[in-house]
């Protein structure tokens, strides 16, 4: 897997630096991949979508994760808390909540999308408990694309899912840009949690994406390190925060504990600065 780290620094307070490490794989290649839409990186997805006049958003939908992802020590099968977070951008306003004061086809209720969302999971949860040994495990990937196509009919790569008697909550057709992230708060030892993300810039008037993103990033990760020049702050060990993004990441395997260790190992050595700690 080829890929080029990068950081950016920012100051969260004395002796405490913080650095932003994103890495980019180089993505497979496939007979499927002919068909399926490029990834780019979430800020270019971000760049890419016009300001939607309207937008629906659900954030930290709390639930538990039971048959899917890995734990902090990498296990799978282990019941973890899931936040789940959605936001839906608009080709056009609301028009017709504005005009009457009740919903129309233009729009989504958050309550409904809610209830979609919690219901995707379950049947997901169900449906690996009925999963086969020996099929290998299930990761959070796996939920991500459930949850997606079930919002959708899409599959994350922007082809179309069609099944007999479903119809999807979300119309492409009057969506500009779509944003679904899972996480899990619990899944790091060191840091704030894990969170898989997909973005979609949607060409409404074609029905289908015309770009899309997945990411994954470890949030906080809280290392002590002996770094800095002062002979002070040779002493001893200070916290270094880092927030591991993968961009362009298409892989089904939860890796997400091994990227931890790794972060964790680099921290042992002791180090001037930022840029020789992450060899930039």
């Amino acid at each position: 897997m080829g890929c080029s780290p990068s950081f950016r620094p920012s100051t969260i307070g004395p002796n405490k630096p913080q650095r932003r490490l994103s890495i980019r794989p180089t993505p497979y290649s496939s007979a499927q991949d002919a068909m399926a839409v490029p990834l780019k990186t979430t800020p270019q997805i971000r760049a890419l979508a016009p300001e939607p006049p309207a937008t629906v958003r659900v954030q930290n939908l709390h639930l538990t994760l039971t048959h899917a992802g890995h734990d902090a020590w990498g296990r799978a099968g282990k019941s973890q808390p899931c936040t789940i977070s959605v936001e839906v951008g608009f080709a056009e306003r609301f028009s017709t909540a504005a005009a009457s004061d009740r919903l129309g086809e233009d729009t989504v209720h958050y309550g409904t999308l809610s209830k979609v969302v919690l219901g995707s999971v379950a049947r997901f949860e169900e449906g690996s408990r009925q999963h086969a040994l020996g099929q290998g495990e299930r990761g959070l990937m796996h939920v991500l694309e459930h949850v997606w196509r079930d919002l959708t009919g899409l599959k994350l790569d922007g082809t179309e899912v069609k099944v007999a008697g479903e119809t999807p909550l979300i119309d492409i057709a009057k969506v500009q840009f779509l944003s679904l992230t899972v996480g899990l708060p619990k899944a790091s030892l060191l840091g704030d949690g894990v969170a898989l993300r997909a973005s979609a810039v949607v060409d409404p008037s074609l029905r289908r994406v015309s770009a899309r993103a997945l990411a994954l990033e470890i949030t906080r990760l809280k290392v002590p390190t002996l770094i800095g020049v002062n002979a002070n702050e040779r002493l001893a060990k200070q916290f270094v925060v880092v927030t591991v993004t993968i961009e362009k990441f298409d892989q089904s395997e939860d890796i997400y504990p091994g990227v931890e260790a790794a972060v964790v190992k680099v921290s042992f050595g002791s180090y001037l600065d930022g840029e020789r700690l992450w060899g930039c």
